[in-house]
């Protein structure tokens, strides 16, 4: 329901301010229903609609070029009466070089980067809380950092006029609370909807503190914390398919608690503490916990019961495994605890509202949980990790090598970061790629009685480097004893949830004892950012109207031009049941012009079939064999502007991946361009770190072997 009220501010005495309100119910029975309905299937029809009936247009613009239109309206939650403003910036994509960023890079991720440049662009923001009452700036466009807690805006998702779009950020309200992450999602999905956009995609890249939500929800539920609104994997990085991640998800909710508290079967503080953590949770749950999953899932739940009933739970716990403690300890229904945690967490899906959304809690303090604790050596030699990481230098060569990195630590006696300890063995060894190569691995190697510990510095991605001996790991043990006869001692299972969640999360997910295939599958997880959430295709809005596909085919001289690249999507046109094929010429020609910055000049010669049959022009939508009417077509034409730079949302000239791990297109990750070959490859796939430069000259693993067998030869011939 909408209305308008009159807006009597100081600052508008001149005239009187029409605001326009929409109220949306937000009640569960319609969290998946449209906001309003609106009379067109198409997204750029809609838009407009929307904005007109609903918004009203500010009287600034966020660009010296007029590029953009910044519209508002005012949505009142029916439930609990708390309105907000949602901001909608029209920006307008012009071919004349006067629009900053025209190309979306979202787009080239996600692997649409054969899509047509979209003549408009549409940024539906919702701002903090304590900016509602603030108008935007220029930086509302690009203050995006995704699903972090650091951006100020709660909600930020751009749609280009095709009806394809990205969602940039969810964040909590932390200021007032009015809207959790949950809401926005709904609101967000709703908005969608509504507009009936065609395929939003999201890179999900949200944390609980040091948690990656998409490998905990996923070993938890079996879908990340977006797939309760049916965002389903687009495709893996670094060559992870789909088939993979859903093994790496199945390999760990399936491990079975009994088999885990088996191989933490030690007397170490940490395999004590890890069986504790699980007999508590098995103790309290009303229901048997068999997997991993059960378990999480049950932790989760209960870390969004209040705190009287968490406490009763470890009273009663407390109870079955020691009889003799008193009933005492058991709270009365009026007693209060206090909650230790500083936001809360997640719950099922089925329960109530969440903050897992993406926000990173200022308050987590769990970096003590891996960084000194060195996990166990992979390998016994470097013969064995030279097999065993498809190395292209033998054991002998690696193990000389490691002794110059041993010689170094012994001449400066401290932490090296990386730059140094390559520095210092560069003059020894020499092979730039070796040392490199090494420097990745060297942590898994034992040499003599020492190990060198690899680190990351808090608050940074630098690594650092330092030798210690091989019993440092007892070294960290006596410590801790002596800090628990000191009187400090290990959370209680059950006192913080979210601390026993996390213990997990480093002991079990990333670090588990003995044990390779585990970790690969949480890696698999974590290099499976981009999700996508698909509307179908509407199919008949009322009685006489019915909405149809046309996609473009290039002409003979343009496929060939871009022959490996994928054809765009159809666009989408909305007609009578009743139109001929000649009206429907008319009504895609006008479409496509509207909508592409490559078609303002085009005009539609032929509409065919999927079978590139021709259409009779007085035939209409309906199949004289079959009876249905037909809803996808081929449409040939002339006018396209092959020459502008704004052709494809991947930019007008073409590049190739082929990476080592698989990848053959852009998945967002860092990549650099072989010198010789011109092929792009992922760094991290050639032992580039993320801090680290890339080389003056860069050869890929085929032109780098090809150089040394050309080299090998013309030492043959001489």
């Amino acid at each position: 329901m909408a209305i308008t009220v009159n807006d009597d501010d100081a600052s508008s005495t001149e005239r009187q301010k029409v605001t326009k309100i929409l109220i949306i119910n937000d009640s569960s029975s319609s969290s998946s229903s449209p906001l309003v309905n609106l009379s067109a299937t198409t997204f750029r029809e809609n838009i407009r609609s929307f904005l007109r009936d609903y918004a009203e247009t500010q009287d600034y613009t966020l660009d010296d070029g007029n590029n953009t239109i910044v519209s508002r309206l005012y949505l009142v939650s029916e439930s609990t009466g708390v309105g907000f403003p949602l901001f909608v910036i029209e920006q307008r994509i012009s071919s004349h070089g006067s629009s900053p960023n025209p190309l979306c890079d979202f787009c080239r991720c996600v692997g649409w980067s054969h899509h047509y440049v979209s003549k408009r662009k549409y940024h539906l923001i919702i701002t903090a809380s304590d900016e509602w009452k603030k108008p935007l700036t220029k930086d509302s466009l690009t203050e995006v950092t995704s699903f972090s807690s650091s951006s100020r805006q709660l909600m930020h998702g751009v749609i280009h006029c095709n009806g394809f779009g990205h969602l940039l950020c969810i964040n909590n309200d932390v200021v007032s609370g009015f809207l959790s992450g949950d809401r926005l999602m709904d609101l967000w999905d709703r908005l969608c909807s509504t507009l009936h956009t065609r395929k939003i995609s999201l890179d999900d890249t949200s944390r609980k503190g040091s948690m990656a939500l998409r490998l905990l929800h996923g070993v938890a539920f079996g879908r990340p914390w977006f797939g309760k609104w049916d965002y389903t994997l687009s495709r893996g990085n670094f060559g992870v398919t789909k088939d993979q991640y859903t093994r790496a998800i199945l390999i760990l909710s399936s491990m079975e608690l009994d088999t885990i508290t088996e191989d933490f079967s030690g007397t170490r503080r940490k395999e004590k503490h890890m069986k504790m953590i699980i007999a508590f949770y098995r103790e309290s749950s009303q229901n048997p916990l068999v997997t991993l999953s059960e378990l999480l899932q049950y932790m989760l739940a209960f870390r969004a019961k209040a705190p009287i009933v968490r406490k009763t739970a470890r009273a009663l716990v407390e109870m079955s495994l020691n009889p003799h403690v008193s009933t005492s300890s058991v709270p009365r229904d009026d007693e209060e605890e206090e909650d230790t945690s500083d936001t809360p967490f997640c719950s099922s899906p089925d329960q109530e509202e969440s903050d897992d959304n993406g926000n990173e809690s200022s308050t987590d303090t769990d970096q003590d949980t891996t960084i000194m604790d060195t996990s166990p050596t992979k390998y016994d030699s470097f013969d064995a990790m030279a097999r065993g990481e498809c190395s292209r230098w033998s054991g002998k060569r690696l193990g000389e090598a490691a002794q110059a990195v041993l010689d170094a630590f012994k001449e400066r006696n401290s932490v090296l970061t990386r730059e140094e300890l390559r520095e210092a063995v560069r003059l020894s060894i020499g092979d730039t790629g070796m040392i490199d190569f090494l420097l990745k691995h060297i942590d898994k190697v034992l040499i003599g009685d020492q190990i060198i510990h690899k680190f990351a510095t808090p608050g940074s991605r630098k690594f650092r480097f330092s030798l210690m001996p091989v019993n440092s790991r007892a070294d960290l043990d006596q410590e801790t004893e002596q800090k628990e006869a000191n009187g400090w001692t290990p959370t209680t299972p059950g006192l913080d949830p979210h601390e026993d969640i996390l213990y997990l999360y480093h002991n079990l997910l990333l670090m588990y004892p003995d044990s390779e295939v585990y970790g690969d599958a949480s890696e698999v997880i974590l290099n499976c950012k981009s999700f996508v959430k698909e509307w179908p295709l509407p199919s008949y809005q009322g009685p006489n109207s019915i909405t149809v596909s046309c996609q473009v085919v290039p002409n003979h001289e343009e496929i060939l031009r871009d022959l490996t690249r994928k054809l765009p999507p159809g666009e989408l046109v909305m007609v009578s049941q009743n139109t001929t094929i000649r009206e429907l010429k008319s009504a895609v020609e006008k479409a496509l012009r509207d909508t592409y910055c490559i078609m303002e000049s085009f005009e539609v010669l032929e509409i065919k079939n999927k079978d590139l049959e021709k259409i009779d022009e007085t035939s209409g939508l309906l199949e004289s064999e079959s009876g249905k009417i037909k809803t996808e077509f081929l449409v040939t034409g002339f006018g396209l502007d092959i020459w502008t730079e704004l052709r494809y949302e991947g930019g007008f000239d073409s590049w190739t991946v082929d990476c080592k791990c698989g990848a053959i297109d852009d998945d967002g990750e860092r990549m650099v361009a072989c010198d010789a070959c011109k092929v792009w490859h992922h760094t991290k796939c050639h032992y580039i770190e993320d801090d680290e430069d890339v080389p003056s000259v860069f050869l890929c693993y085929r032109c780098f072997g090809d150089c040394s067998v050309s080299k090998k030869r013309s030492v043959v011939i001489r």
